[in-house]
């Protein structure tokens, strides 16, 4: 992937180089790669360090109000596609896919408009999905402006038969969950608070009654019909602790009292419980697994953690639109990077995602000299890691996250 030949010839591609001299491709994506809100002249002081090369900052300023940024996105998009291949997953696999967003420079408000009711002119939506066994992942960029309901309409097509989705209430509208049924795969997910839920009584649907719910103790698991559609789908209703729903309604009047209007007693009473919707059949799938599977959800939270703590994916400085466009992608590539190295230190839920990317940054000028075979200091100083290290804490009486994908 890093090879001189591969990379020059995506920078003659990309137009970022017309002929070799001095800055090759792969010299500019060791200075993308380095890039921590770093000068020009900074950099031409690292290409000295690093590969003894006599280049103007001037230099490198040309190259990265050129065609740099369409150079890096396609060394993103090219690590971005170099994963196992499909017949090498033999199991079901399980999708998870959510989105984060952060601010830009005011400047980029014309290619990334930003969410206006936030007070954000400017910002960018990461679109991350990966699958839990192989490790195959997916990230593209988009406006923060744009929902994610019409991601999950533009990435319909990717469905796989016999998959199983798991997506935020954001990408789970009635149109995605008919697409996923239609190709035959599986979903999990939140039902949204405004669906009104139907039962079936002696052939007439009839809107269940929550307040029937406030003293249920168990977990409802049932067949019910959802919206104006009376979409046919598998509910499980679970109470949650006195803590969490004070939580939520607090939450909830918050924003309520801002947006100026009162919080529902409808939406009060729904805050005791969490409304799962899935297709898996209960015969095969008890509500005690739906529930642990959901839970997985969170592994995605933790990815996002780790970008913006330890990669700083959102720390964008003040410049022009050609060099945040830059940023954006070097941070983006350290991002596929992590979650490789991630995906083959262990099985995804055996290794910390928090542990494995503080390990990444703290070592991040080691392993980009590894990269480029100039030492191998940071593959000696992996395997010199105690593994116990790396491994998430695993808490008492919870199924680990490959026990549950085998149970499925």
């Amino acid at each position: 992937m890093f090879g001189a030949g591969v990379l020059d010839a995506m920078a003659k591609e990309s137009g970022v180089i017309k002929r070799l001299r001095k800055l090759d491709g792969a010299a500019l994506l060791d200075t993308a790669l380095c890039d921590d809100n770093q000068s020009f002249n900074g950099f031409s002081m690292q290409l000295m360090r690093s590969r003894e090369l006599d280049v103007s900052r001037q230099a490198v300023h040309q190259k990265y109000c050129g065609k740099m940024a369409d150079f890096l996105k396609a060394v993103f998009e090219k690590l971005l596609a170099a994963g196992l291949q499909e017949e090498l997953i033999k199991e079901l696999e399980l999708y998870i896919k959510d989105s984060t967003k952060f601010a830009l420079p005011e400047s980029m408000a014309e290619l990334y408009p930003g969410t206006k009711g936030k007070g954000m002119k400017a910002g960018v939506s990461v679109q991350f999905e990966f699958g839990i066994r192989s490790g195959q992942s997916s990230i593209k960029l988009t406006a923060a402006n744009e929902n994610d309901q019409g991601e999950s309409n533009a990435d319909k097509e990717t469905i796989q038969k016999g998959a199983l989705y798991m997506r935020d209430l954001g990408y789970a509208h009635m149109g995605y969950m008919n697409n996923i049924r239609e190709k035959g795969a599986f979903f999990i997910n939140k039902l949204n608070v405004k669906a009104i839920i139907y039962t079936l009584v002696n052939e007439r649907y009839a809107a269940l009654d929550l307040s029937l719910l406030q003293h249920m103790t168990g977990i409802f698991d049932g067949q019910v019909y959802i919206g104006e559609e009376k979409m046919p789908s598998r509910l499980i209703i679970e109470p949650v602790s006195a803590d969490l729903k004070a939580a939520r309604i607090a939450a909830a009047e918050k924003e309520s009292k801002k947006k100026g209007y009162a919080t529902s007693d409808y939406f009060k009473l729904r805050a005791g419980f969490n409304f799962i919707m899935t297709n898996l059949p209960a015969e095969k799938h008890s509500a005690e697994l739906i529930q642990k599977l959901y839970h997985l959800r969170w592994q995605i939270e933790l990815v996002f953690k780790a970008w913006k703590s330890f990669l700083k994916v959102h720390d964008i400085k003040k410049t022009n639109t050609q060099r945040i466009s830059c940023m954006l992608y070097s941070k983006l590539i350290w991002a596929v990077l992590s979650w490789k190295i991630y995906t083959a230190i262990g099985k995804i839920g055996q290794a910390s995602i928090l542990k494995i990317h503080r390990l990444i940054a703290d070592t991040k000028e080691l392993l980009r000299e590894q990269l480029w075979g100039t030492n191998t200091k940071w593959l000696r100083m992996l395997a010199d890691t105690p593994l116990k290290r790396v491994l998430k804490e695993h808490k008492k009486n919870r199924l680990k996250t490959d026990e549950l994908i085998i149970s499925i």
